[in-house]
């Protein structure tokens, strides 16, 4: 396995904010007290200790605009 950077707080905050997988790991999570933009992979199902399957990809596509 090759050794990658850490993704940054404002990649992570940006890349959940138009995955169509997040998907909150607590039901209640997003609520209108909560702002969209404080939303961040570290809050997903998917990010398993900093791993995402789908991480590089979507974040790829956000670079491709």
């Amino acid at each position: 396995m090759t050794e990658r950077e850490t993704p940054s707080f404002e990649q992570k905050r940006y890349v959940a904010s138009v995955c169509p997988e997040f998907h909150p790991r607590n039901e209640g999570f997003l609520s209108n007290t909560i702002d969209v933009g404080d939303v961040t992979c570290d809050a997903c199902i998917h990010w398993n200790d900093g791993e995402c399957g789908i991480f590089d990809e979507v974040l790829t596509g956000i670079d491709q605009t």
